[in-house]
């Protein structure tokens, strides 16, 4: 199976995000129209939205090539300068994704390159070929505002409602030739975070077990049975690093992230980036400058999980 089996290569088969889907093809299509570049594009939102699947979409529309980097790897000009400089092809996009952990010596290199599509170095400047930088961040308050402003396109892609994972798992269960009951694709879509990668994941693992299980459907039952007792997902689609996250917060603790993230035994990107978003949207935790905290809503749903979950 190809590793992208999953993934729409175009905006037509891309599922959701419809507002941003309409800028992007009037965009594409008029900067196409003057056989010019597309302004640079940002995209932000938690991980598993799409993000790199509408770059790589993006960079076909536009029929330019892809470059792809991890914002860590970009530690200092010199790193910028070797990637543009001198092994830079024309008509290619930049993509960086974790934008926001681009080192800030090449944040600074980067700014003439977005504003100007100019390489500055101590002595002279270099003018680059035609140019479009995707930045993509899970957390965009970790970028300077200037270097946001620099984006002509900037975008926050949104959770997924049911219906549109439903859509997408249908789709989905075709391509791997699972077949589900509707209630089978609900129990899945309900239990995804609104997020396309983690309904994926959770269709694979179910499909593993009914090759192996061999059930005569695959209905709710049966999903139900992988999803809480294998996966150990809860009803709102909650994990055991969500319940020790929240668990560590019981008896009206205030925490920083930094002590949560100790406690868990995990990086602090990793509780802000992908524990927390989820659990904002949910209602159950407060995030604020003096730490987090569970809410009244956060409290009442925790004593309803039996503390033997997942065990």
């Amino acid at each position: 199976m190809r590793k992208d089996l999953l993934r729409p290569t175009t905006l037509e088969e891309y599922i959701g995000q419809e507002g941003i889907k309409d800028l992007l093809r009037t965009a594409i299509t008029a900067a196409r129209g003057r056989n010019e570049p597309l302004d640079h594009i940002l995209l932000n939102g938690p991980p598993g939205l799409g993000k790199t699947t509408l770059a790589n979409i993006i960079g076909r529309e536009m029929e330019w090539k892809i470059k792809a980097v991890i914002g860590p790897t970009l530690g200092g000009a010199a790193d910028v300068e070797k990637l543009l400089a001198i092994n830079w092809k024309p008509l290619t996009i930049l993509f960086i994704d974790e934008v926001h952990r681009v080192r800030k010596p090449a944040q600074e290199v980067l700014y003439p390159v977005l504003e100007d599509n100019v390489l500055q170095f101590s002595n002279s400047n270099m003018d680059l070929a035609p140019l479009t930088v995707i930045g993509a961040t899970t957390n965009i308050g970790r970028l300077e505002r200037p270097f946001i402003d620099r984006f002509g396109l900037s975008f926050q892609l949104q959770y997924y409602t049911y219906d549109e994972l439903a859509e997408i798992i249908g789709g989905s269960a075709e391509k791997l030739k699972v077949k589900l009951t509707f209630a089978a694709i609900d129990q899945i879509s309900y239990r995804a975070r609104g997020t396309p990668r983690i309904a994926n994941n959770i269709l694979k693992r179910i499909r593993d077990y009914a090759d192996v299980l061999m059930p005569k459907e695959v209905d709710a039952v049966f999903a139900d049975k992988v999803i809480t007792d294998k996966l150990h997902i809860d009803s709102m689609g909650l994990r055991l690093l969500d319940h020790r996250y929240m668990r560590a917060l019981t008896g009206g603790k205030i925490l920083g992230v930094d002590a949560i993230a100790s406690k868990l035994n995990e990086e602090v990107e990793t509780v802000e980036d992908v524990v927390e978003p989820y659990l904002i949207r949910l209602g159950f935790i407060n995030r604020e400058r003096t730490g987090r905290c569970l809410t009244v809503e956060g409290e009442k749903y925790l004593t309803s999980i039996p503390r033997t979950f997942g065990r």
